[in-house]
């Protein structure tokens, strides 16, 4: 019986942590309750546990809660291949250094890319991308060449799912996104052209470890203006990058 209650109040903190963690402006106490199914009162026990130790916080102005910095900490170790982020890193400051613009480095989970390092080049951008975040995968740069190399299963798995479209240019046609995807396995490249944030376009190129699997991808983003001009450089620029750091985990062409 001790065993059972155990696992029933572990099954209680994770949906809890999972609740908020899909929440990334926050969540009030009444929906989390809401949509966990949880008791209202248990709800706020393990919220008061998750404060003092750092993996959840309030925002006293809106009394939502969001992550708090142990979350995120302990979701970027699990997530991040250490190799890729220690090899991908020199390169990536190469790279924003060689095109002026900013670089991420992300990975891909259930739909989504998380970033996990960033490298500003000479030439800012503000954008909604930033170390740890989540962003949907059908419609950002690092996230379709991702997407383009998972299974078929898991493809059809997420353009089942509701497609937000974020700006005019956000493909949200189902087969026009399949298309998308093929042309990407195809050319090794991806784009974003202002399909997530309006005025900001991003190329992106997978990297392959030594299993010829994909377990990253590298972008160049920068103002539509400054890109276009210099696109077939920056992808020139990219690809080179790319494929060193996919040599250094172990891939063969």
């Amino acid at each position: 019986m001790s065993d059972k209650l155990n696992s029933s109040s572990i099954d209680k903190v994770l949906t809890i942590l999972e609740s908020v963690s899909n929440h990334p402006t926050g969540i009030s106490l009444a929906d989390l309750a809401k949509n966990t199914k949880i008791a209202k009162t248990t709800v706020f026990r393990i919220l008061e546990t998750l404060k003092l130790r750092e993996y959840v916080t309030l925002d006293n102005l809106t009394e939502r809660y969001i992550l708090d910095i142990k979350s995120l900490e302990l979701g970027i170790k699990g997530l991040m291949n250490v190799n890729l982020v220690e090899v991908a890193i020199p390169y990536l400051k190469k790279l924003s250094s060689l095109t002026q613009e900013t670089c991420f480095l992300g990975v891909y989970n259930h739909g989504h890319v998380v970033y996990l390092y960033k490298s500003e080049g000479t030439l800012a951008i503000q954008t909604n991308a930033h170390l740890g975040s989540r962003m949907p995968a059908y419609c950002t740069g690092i996230g379709k060449a991702l997407l383009a190399h998972q299974s078929q299963e898991e493809i059809d798995l997420q353009l089942k799912e509701p497609l937000v479209k974020y700006t005019e240019n956000t493909i949200t046609d189902r087969v026009g996104l399949y298309e998308a995807l093929a042309d990407i396995r195809l050319k090794g490249y991806s784009f974003d052209n202002e399909e997530n944030e309006e005025g900001l376009t991003c190329v992106a190129k997978p990297i392959f470890n030594y299993t010829d699997n994909v377990i990253g991808a590298i972008s160049v983003a920068g103002p539509t203006n400054r890109m276009k001009p210099k696109l077939e450089q920056v992808i020139e620029d990219l690809k080179n990058v790319s494929q060193v750091v996919s040599r250094r985990l172990g891939h063969i062409e």
